[in-house]
């Protein structure tokens, strides 16, 4: 009898160990690797239901997740997808969004059913994300050698936007972090200082768009519980500040939409080698101050370029883009000349820049948040000059929400089914005459829209109810890294189809359920100094 009662304590112990330590290794892989993070969700379930087994529960395992009122609401989400088949055409695509959305059914069901974790298993499971967020970004750094080049290209694993959203979160769970030795939360508060300098690396204006918002909440709630004049007027200018900002920001957009000077062009109207040069008055984009699209001479950049390059004048760089109009973007950058002479003078480490896709001249110019910013409003501006939108993020967006908006208008209550969005996009685009390419012509980049059009208003509805009533039941509402997260999440949905994909759909499946299900109540936790952590 003591043999058996031994083996089940240490049988207990061990199904735990397990569990935390898949909860961890979820963390872990989730900036890293898509294989081994579906390996770490399967220990889970697989324990989960092995323990169910042993301990002769499984049957109330099932009932617990499936019928108590906060993770069948969780668990409804992933519901409603597989419901949304029976008006589905395209029923591969529909399933294969179903299969990417399996981890909600998979962390909804298991956590939803599970204990607690204790404080310090919370907090262990928490920094061992985040400091793993940190070492894929210090790898990435070194197998790209420096920081230089195209942003999208520092992200080595995942999308350099799912990143974002982890360094975000990253930088909140070391910020709120009150556990261990001094030192070490000291290493956490330089973490989330490099994880800052990474995100602006990235260029990723919505990674800084995210910790203003969640900033501005913070400051909203201690505003509050202050209360009094000081505390109205934070809370006031808290609305006022970011209206100033959104004004300034738009002058600043509009005031660069600067068209090149006629009268200039009247006194050199030929090359050397006699070539009459293109204009293009109407295009106002520029590289380093120099409009682009002035002095060109097609015919001689063409017959010059491919005897100094191996790659052709009207093939594509190494990053996709016509190399005639790499070329002349970085001359441009240059204050070259686009004829014979501009390109004879370019050197060897010019031509094969260009061939790599290289568009400035001055890269050490041409990084981080500044210069995303500028890259937004150049497209901005061939938006505006000339309705040009492919391989531009932003201005495709604006094409993606007008298709979108129009699809949903015409399917307001039901939508068109899980699997057919793709469908009533491509022939959304070919009604309206879309001047988007064909590769460009892409679904909504919005969660909420694509929603919308999936499952109509009534689904749109219900998705956000999924997301809100689990956490205001169970208090999750109240807690700071829940709101953190919460914003995160709710703002990467406004510009991306965030659970659209494996990396998307674990970090909102796994985050919402460790948060909401899984973290420790009030006083929950060993009465050691360690237990002063994240909660």
């Amino acid at each position: 009898m003591t043999s058996v009662t031994s083996d089940l304590v240490r049988g207990r112990d061990a199904f735990r160990t397990v569990h935390v330590g898949a909860l961890a290794l979820c963390a872990i892989m989730l900036p890293w690797s898509k294989a081994f993070l579906s390996i770490a969700q399967l220990l889970l379930i697989a324990n989960w239901l092995v323990e169910g087994v042993v301990r002769k529960n499984v049957k109330g395992r099932f009932l617990r997740a499936f019928t108590e009122a906060p993770s069948l609401v969780f668990i409804s989400f992933f519901l409603l997808h597989v419901v949304g088949l029976l008006w589905t055409s395209d029923l591969g695509w529909g399933m294969d969004l179903v299969r990417i959305l399996l981890p909600v059914l998979a962390f909804g069901a298991v956590l939803g059913a599970s204990s607690r974790l204790l404080r310090d298993e919370f907090r262990t499971v928490l920094l061992f994300g985040a400091w793993s967020v940190v070492a894929s970004t210090l790898v990435c750094l070194i197998a790209h050698e420096g920081l230089a080049g195209d942003y999208r290209s520092l992200s080595l694993f995942i999308s350099h936007i799912r990143l974002t959203l982890l360094l975000c979160l990253a930088i909140m769970v070391f910020l709120l972090d009150r556990g261990g030795p001094r030192w070490f939360r000291i290493a956490g508060y330089a973490a989330s200082l490099w994880s800052l300098f990474f995100i602006d690396r990235l260029g990723s204006i919505q990674g800084y768009v995210i910790l203003l918002v969640i900033a501005a909440v913070f400051l909203w709630r201690w505003a509050a519980s202050r209360g009094g004049p000081f505390g109205r007027g934070l809370q006031a200018a808290l609305v006022v500040v970011p209206v100033l900002a959104l004004l300034g920001l738009w002058r600043e957009v509009d005031a660069r939409y600067e068209l090149p000077d006629p009268t200039i062009i009247q006194r050199f109207e030929r090359t050397a080698g006699g070539e009459k040069y293109v204009h293009d008055i109407t295009d106002p984009q520029k590289e380093n101050g120099h409009h682009v699209w002035m002095y060109v001479a097609p015919l001689e950049l063409e017959r010059t370029w491919n005897r100094r390059s191996a790659r052709y004048y009207h093939t594509h760089d190494d990053k996709g883009h016509p190399v005639w109009s790499t070329l002349v973007r970085y001359m441009a950058s240059k204050g070259l000349r686009k004829d014979s002479m501009g390109v004879a003078s370019l050197s060897d480490a010019d031509i094969r820049a260009i061939e790599h896709g290289v568009t400035n001249a001055y890269p050490d110019r041409w990084g981080g948040l500044s210069a995303r910013f500028d890259e937004v409003v150049l497209e901005l501006q061939q938006y505006r000059a000339k309705g040009a939108a492919d391989g531009h993020s932003v201005t495709m967006r604006i094409e993606y929400l007008k298709a979108g908006w129009r699809i949903a208008r015409a399917h307001p209550l039901f939508g068109v089914g899980t699997g057919d969005t793709e469908l009533a996009f491509q022939g959304e685009y070919e009604r309206m005459g879309s001047k988007l390419s064909a590769p460009w012509r892409h679904r909504a980049h919005n969660e909420y829209l694509t929603l919308w059009i999936s499952f109509g208003l009534i689904g749109l509805g219900w998705s956000v109810f999924t997301w809100w009533f689990p956490a205001w039941r169970l208090g999750a509402w109240g807690r700071p890294l829940f709101i953190a997260w919460a914003i995160i999440f709710g703002v990467s949905c406004l510009t991306d189809d965030t659970i659209e994909t494996q990396v998307g759909a674990t970090f909102f499946a796994f985050y919402y359920t460790l948060l909401v299900f899984a973290a420790p109540k009030e006083g929950d936790g060993p009465s050691t100094a360690s237990s002063r952590a994240l909660g």
